[in-house]
């Protein structure tokens, strides 16, 4: 999990497009009125999901309700409630349903509460940060393979003997940019960049 700052406001097209189904279920809006709020939410989260921090490239995503619809009805179409998610099974939006996150990604808190080690796994110091994990399932036998197989790529291009000891020390800048330009979207470059980020704190 890292910090979306939410910079934007709801695309018009879309807020006009709301205004017509505010009576409706989320589910019947049709996808031509959600499609540039989930682009904006796409851009604005740097195409990365906003609790596992997974690139979404051309993955199927679903636009989250930070507060559920069912106990915050009033907030379903706030842009300050709304989030872009994967949709792995049993992760992330997928698992946390209608719960309430005791940590969020709009927290700044989120950033320092939640850590990394090298086995891929996700792990805090605090309750709410180990709550927030939990629920949304985010040390998945498949999120943690993906993060490791991320170390070992990094391991390669940096020369690093795994297992080591974080922090790393990321000596060649030059040699990381290029790694980050090789990769073909935003979002496998910024996920990566939250790995290395998560690495060297």
């Amino acid at each position: 999990m890292q910090k979306i700052d939410k910079l934007g406001s709801m695309p018009l097209e879309t807020e006009k497009g709301f205004k017509k189904y505010q009576t409706k279920n989320w589910g019947e809006i049709p996808e031509v009125i959600k499609a540039p709020l989930r682009q904006q939410l796409y851009d604005e989260q740097h195409g990365v999901c906003c609790y596992c921090c997974k690139s979404l490239g051309k993955e199927k995503t679903t636009i989250e309700h930070l507060k559920s619809r069912n106990d915050y009805p009033d907030r379903c179409f706030d842009y300050d409630n709304l989030l872009l998610s994967c949709r792995t099974a049993k992760q992330c939006d997928n698992a946390k349903g209608s719960q309430e996150l005791p940590l969020t990604p709009l927290m700044d808190e989120c950033e320092s509460e939640i850590n990394l080690n090298l086995a891929g796994e996700l792990e805090s110091e605090s309750e709410r940060g180990n709550e927030a994990i939990k629920i949304l399932n985010l040390n998945s036998r498949k999120a943690c393979r993906r993060r490791k197989d991320l170390f070992t790529m990094m391991s390669e291009v940096f020369g690093y003997d795994l297992p080591y000891t974080p922090p790393i020390e990321i000596v060649n800048e030059d040699a990381l940019e290029m790694l980050l330009t090789c990769l073909p979207d935003k979002g496998q470059r910024h996920e990566l960049k939250y790995i290395v980020k998560k690495l060297t704190e």
